[in-house]
């Protein structure tokens, strides 16, 4: 039996808004939002085995980019759950392998018994294709094959989807948000950037209205400069060095992107230490878009942590100013440093 013939499509609206039934032996989750692929996953966690305490006992979760070996998947799905109806074994990253490897995942996917729950996490933004596309190329619903009475969950949403997770979401922050300021957000293209928008404006405010919308979208100065700001906050350090490689010709330029992230060191220090995003616009007579934009940042980091690197990045800004440094080289190390912390 084919994949096409045998498998069940629904998108993330239609997943979450069914009612609680038999989740299939394979799920597939695919699409751009993992943001979403998340929400799925909690879904289909509580739906298999709602008693949370069996989970740890009853959960396999592998990281496909770790595994050298996807035979092991048959071992853990064939072993038989303790205490609780389902077994499930998650595969996550399933998106970052090469094609080859993802041959092998298909390929090694064994028949699944009724107690059996195999989740493959597909989801994620996908990377350029370089050169020609592989022959055998291994789309998501490729991992049904054979696998009669899959599902497959495409975590996508369009521009009217996108509306109607805005008014689901505000609601449960507690928030209202007006028609133009919901079709403002709306045009993003990214949940995540979304929510965290809808998450920062929240401490605005309870009504959120278009204008403040577009403050948020529209900060002011350099928008590189707070690009930079938000991936090494995020984590994201390869987009972080690709900034810095766009930002940065010669070593001289490095000064004003030192000068940005030590501003935003010191003000996750403050926030760590009790400040608020309103509290600290009111002190330095600014907009608190910028504290808001690091706020999630510097719930993240001890008070400690967040005082080193304040230090981290003054002490290579003042070194790059009195020449103790080359400022492009003080730069790249600062963003490696904060944007590998956990």
């Amino acid at each position: 039996m084919s994949a096409q013939a045998s498998l069940s499509r629904v998108g993330y609206r239609q997943f979450m808004a069914a009612r609680d039934s038999d989740v299939p032996t394979l799920v597939i989750i695919s699409g751009k939002e993992h943001t979403l692929a998340d929400e799925v996953l909690k879904r289909i966690v509580e739906s298999a085995l709602p008693d949370e305490s069996l989970r740890p006992l009853n959960i396999d979760t592998v990281d496909a980019l770790e595994t050298a070996d996807f035979s092991v998947l048959a071992e853990k799905l064939d072993a038989l759950p303790f205490l609780a109806q389902r077994r499930m074994v998650t595969v996550r990253n399933v998106l970052e392998l090469r094609n080859d490897d993802r041959i092998e995942l298909r390929d090694a996917i064994p028949p699944l018994g009724e107690h059996a729950l195999l989740v493959i996490d597909d989801s994620g933004e996908p990377k350029p294709q370089r050169g020609k596309a592989p022959k055998d190329k291994v789309n998501s619903a490729d991992f049904a094959a054979d696998h009669a009475g899959a599902l497959l969950i495409n975590c996508t949403l369009d521009e009217s989807e996108r509306e109607r997770y805005i008014d689901d979401y505000s609601k449960s922050l507690d928030v209202a948000v007006d028609a133009g300021a919901r079709r403002y957000l709306a045009a993003f293209e990214s949940v995540y950037e979304i929510r965290n928008a809808l998450d920062r404006l929240a401490l605005i405010g309870k009504k959120i209205s278009k204008a403040a919308a577009e403050e948020y979208v529209k900060p002011p100065g350099d928008p590189k400069l707070w690009d930079l700001g938000n991936v090494v906050s995020r984590g994201d350090l390869d987009a972080a060095l690709v900034l810095l490689h766009e930002m940065v010709e010669r070593p001289e330029d490095a000064t004003g992107p030192l000068i940005w992230l030590a501003g935003d060191a010191q003000i996750a220090w403050e926030l760590v230490s009790g400040a608020n995003p309103q509290s600290w616009a009111a002190a330095t007579g600014q907009s608190p878009f910028r504290a808001m934009k690091l706020w999630d940042f510097a719930r993240k980091r001890t008070p400690k942590l967040a005082r080193d690197n304040v230090r981290l990045t003054m002490k290579a800004l003042e070194d790059s100013l009195t020449g103790k440094r080359v400022p492009d080289q003080a730069l790249e190390e600062v963003i490696i440093r904060l944007g590998t912390q956990k």
